[in-house]
């Protein structure tokens, strides 16, 4: 009897380790599931809070479905899953090539999905294949029309290509789908303007502004919009806001700057060009702008100083060797201000403006006929400009040849008809 008591007290201690060793393994399996479940909601994020690729919280995710993995599972989705949240994280650090790599093995596990397609378009995009992303696109919204992130997608491939209408497209139904998306307004301001509707791109970007208080970029917009406008106090305005909210924007300052610069602030304009200097250092734009208002100023020698500056950053841009060579002629240094017009030409050999001033600077060199040569080259290049020719007539008025510059303002003034200069000039030849 005792042996019997013996045997079916291991017999329920047995099974008790067996239920046991069940619940445990049903509970690693259901906490297994859910991180997999929970990892997908962090890759499929409401529209609202990642409305873009780059907003995907995919480290997370990866974190998650290695847990999961931990637990013992081990699946295609798993599997396909983590590829996916890794070839996002790869494309949010800028790896293209790891993340085409990751997107391919999810493909492999997952299959075509509209998502996959829409990564694919994104990589696309980051190594300017526009083709081949607008493809990728339009197969995700084929299975997928309503796919908020795609239409997004292919919403930026249209303003990339500067065809707002089809932007706008687009646009128009991510805003019936999620009206409270700011991105979604400031993208539709973007269509808008592309369209010529200055109206209507305010009133997006101000949407914008109103859904998501503390963004900057639809003030940037909105500064941008209103300074081409001349609405420069507005435009001041609107860039303070920005700065207000991301004070390490260099952009934001840049675009203060012309505000002030615009309304006679000269003083707060120097600050804004300096400070965006300083939080963009490699890009030449604002230095360009102080150099500008410096030779406004009369600050010429000053001017070129900072426009030297602004070639230390970017040598390849031709229009800081055009600034230079303006600044230069201005302080009558030919021989160097033809140098910086001939560096001008070499990076954009179209650009009739460097044209015309190495011609100005030639005239003044005593250099007639490759002056002459250079001008009418300069004439040719942009018909709609009346430099080029007016030059080529004080050329011959310094030659003293009254017919020939008479003729020459002539040709000024039919190009550019009432040209009082031209004119007066006309009429001090006759």
């Amino acid at each position: 009897m005792r042996q019997r008591r013996i045997a079916l007290v291991a017999t329920i201690s047995t099974a008790l380790v067996t239920a046991g060793a069940l619940a445990l393994g049903a509970h690693r399996d259901a906490t297994a599931d859910q991180l997999v479940a929970d990892a997908r909601a962090r890759l499929d994020a409401p529209f609202v809070e990642a409305p873009t690729l780059d907003r995907i919280q995919a480290s997370t995710a990866i974190s998650l479905l290695e847990r999961a993995r931990d637990l013992g599972r081990d699946d295609a989705e798993l599997r396909g899953l983590t590829h996916y949240a890794e070839a996002i994280e790869d494309l949010q650090r800028g790896d293209l090539i790891l993340a085409e790599g990751e997107l391919a093995t999810a493909l492999t596990h997952l299959g075509e999905t509209p998502d996959l397609h829409v990564l694919a378009a994104a990589l696309s995009r980051g190594r300017l294949l526009d083709a081949e992303a607008r493809r990728e696109v339009e197969a995700a919204l084929e299975s997928a029309p309503d796919h908020a992130r795609g239409r997004m997608l292919a919403a930026d491939l249209a303003l990339d290509a500067g065809d707002g209408g089809a932007a706008r497209a687009h646009l128009d139904v991510l805003a019936s789908l999620e009206p409270r998306c700011a991105p979604v307004w400031n993208r539709l301001g973007l269509a808008r303007e592309q369209q010529g509707d200055a109206e209507g791109a305010e009133a997006a970007y101000r949407r914008a502004t109103e859904l998501d208080p503390l963004g900057q970029d639809p003030w940037i917009n909105l500064g941008r919009l209103l300074r081409v406008a001349r609405r420069h106090e507005d435009a001041r305005d609107a860039f303070g806001e920005a700065i207000t909210r991301a004070p390490a924007d260099g952009g934001a300052h840049l675009g203060r700057g012309l505000a002030r610069a615009a309304t006679g602030d000269l003083e707060g304009a120097v600050a804004d060009f300096e400070r965006a200097s300083e939080l963009v250092p490699n890009d030449a734009e604002p230095l360009l702008a102080l150099g500008d208002l410096l030779r406004d100023l009369g600050r010429v020698s000053e001017s070129v100083d900072v426009y030297r500056r602004a070639i230390e950053r970017e040598d390849a841009d031709a229009a800081s060797w055009l600034k230079l060579g303006n600044a230069l002629a201005l302080l009558e240094q030919y021989d160097a201000g033809a140098a910086a017009f001939r560096e001008a030409i070499v990076r954009a050999p179209e650009l009739a403006a460097a044209h015309n001033g190495l011609g100005a600077c030639l005239v003044h060199l005593n250099r007639a006929t490759d002056a002459e040569t250079t001008l009418e080259h300069a004439a040719q290049l942009d018909p709609s400009d009346p430099n080029p020719l007016m030059n080529l007539a004080l050329l011959r008025e310094r030659q003293g040849d009254r017919d020939a510059a008479r003729a020459a303002w002539q040709r000024v003034l039919d190009r550019a008809p009432g040209l009082a200069i031209a004119e007066a000039r006309l009429a001090r030849s006759s």
